[in-house]
């Protein structure tokens, strides 16, 4: 027998835990019902995040040339925007660009971006790499130690000389070579074109051991810097520059205006010419893009905070270097500038936002119906089974229309009185028992109708015949 509730106040506590249990009632009926499509969707969610790779990894590795480089010194400058974003910034010294360059397009090194000299790497021989721009002018420098030597005379003048060229895989050593061929002066077959590491060409020129040093090196460098202060070593005019750049395209000419170095005693006396590089930065194609964001953005950062002394403010990161094609996410990133909310959010969610946008337009539009449901599905799935219990029951009234036959008829009463069984079984909303009691009247309605209908024609039926 059915036990009365006592009357009580209604209770705010008591109502919200059968609100809690109809929704996670609702949603077991969901997974039961549905579970198909449901694993459908978490294998493509699954998918999805498996081909997009929405976490970048912990850890990158750089390489950055000889200890105590330009590109070392450049390395250690993006170490803390990595570390902004929880990523360790890995700095690999190596013997010079072209090792670097080996580094990086090899797949079983570690090493998944470089900085190096432009001009070294070609996207037909390293079809793997790609380039995030450059971000600085680096100058071809010829120190000396003698009267200014004039264009025409710097070839026979300095064949005789003792000359530094740079460790053979540097920048410095690869470009000169490329650079004296133009004049046919093959750099290995000189034996006073020395061999040496940039900071032991320098002392050994101030020391008065070599004549001359080739230096592939920023104005700020140490070692640029001690060189510019003595006063009995020369800077080379490089007058023909802008020709060479005919020949290397990817090369530039820069000048050191008259006076720039020092306007007490007017040093440079003359405008001086340079052929320079850039300092570019090369990775793996496979890079995760927000780490290429993060190469990006502390790039532009780094490029406003360093007196920029080749170029005018803001000129970098820049496409200069055009013998590696550029990355997707830099050509997106030069086209459209950094992503929004880069400020607001994580960077690796605002890469992957702005990777996946289109995507996600797509996804939502086809899942937001569905998604609708979620938030509260115990009032959709009881809904769905009241309407459900409707359609039938329509359907059942217009069949009894159409036949005469008593034994359909039964059937169709039987089925109705199935339909009321089960509905005292589901379990439903609160909020939706009127309208389960306005279906079950309306079954009512439609069973008594085809009752009726069934007396009726057996009534009307011969005594002793069948129903027809």
């Amino acid at each position: 027998m059915y036990k009365f509730k006592a009357k009580k106040n209604p209770s705010l506590v008591s109502h919200s835990r059968d609100y809690l249990i109809q929704e996670l009632q609702a949603w077991r009926e969901l997974i039961k019902g549905e579970w198909p499509w449901i694993l459908m969707l978490i294998a493509g969610i699954t998918l999805l995040l498996a081909f997009t790779r929405p976490l970048p990894p912990r850890d990158v590795y750089l390489a950055v040339g000889q200890p105590g480089s330009v590109f070392q010194k450049m390395g250690k400058k993006f170490v803390p925007y990595f570390a902004q974003q929880g990523i360790t910034l890995h700095l690999v010294t190596t013997s010079g660009s072209e090792n670097s360059l080996e580094d990086l397009d090899n797949v079983n090194n570690p090493v998944s971006a470089a900085l190096m000299v432009g001009g070294l790497a070609f996207k037909e021989q390293q079809p793997r790499l790609a380039s995030l721009g450059s971000i600085e002018y680096v100058p071809l420098w010829l120190f000396y130690r003698s009267e200014k030597i004039s264009p025409k005379e710097a070839v026979k003048v300095f064949s005789a000389k003792r000359v530094a060229v740079g460790t053979v895989g540097s920048g410095t050593f690869t470009l000169l070579r490329r650079i004296l061929a133009l004049s046919n002066v093959e750099i290995d077959e000189r034996p006073n074109f020395l061999r040496l590491p940039n900071a032991d060409a320098v002392d050994q020129l101030i020391a008065g051991q070599i004549d001359a040093a080739f230096i592939l090196d920023a104005i700020d460098s140490p070692n640029v810097q001690k060189l510019l202060q003595r006063r009995d070593i020369e800077i080379f005019n490089f007058q023909y520059a802008p020709a060479v750049v005919k020949k290397l395209p990817y090369l530039e000419s820069v000048v050191i205006p008259q006076g720039a170095l020092d306007l007490t005693d007017i040093r440079p006396a003359e405008d001086v010419h340079m052929l320079a590089t850039s300092a570019t930065i090369l990775i793996d194609k496979s890079m995760h893009p927000a780490i290429q964001h993060i190469f990006l953005i502390s790039a532009e950062k780094i490029s406003r905070e360093v007196d920029q002394f080749f170029a005018r403010p803001g000129a970098f990161p820049a496409y200069i270097d055009r013998s590696m094609p550029l990355s997707a996410v830099a050509q997106r990133y030069f086209d459209q500038g950094p992503p929004p909310l880069k400020d607001d959010l994580p960077l690796w969610l605002v890469s992957y936002i702005d990777r996946i946008w289109i995507l996600m337009v797509g996804f939502f539009a086809v899942i937001y119906p569905i998604v609708k449901l979620f938030p509260s599905y115990r009032h959709t799935r009881a809904i769905m089974i009241i309407t459900d219990a409707y359609e039938e029951i329509l359907e059942i009234d217009r069949s009894a229309a159409r036949t005469d036959n008593v034994v359909i008829l039964q059937s169709l009463i039987d089925r109705l009185d199935e339909i009321n069984n089960d509905s005292r079984e589901i379990s439903i909303s609160t909020d939706e028992i009127n309208r389960l009691y306005s279906m079950k009247s309306n079954l009512k309605m439609v069973r008594d109708q085809v009752v009726a209908r069934k007396l009726t024609l057996e009534e009307l039926a011969p005594a002793g015949s069948g129903s027809g």
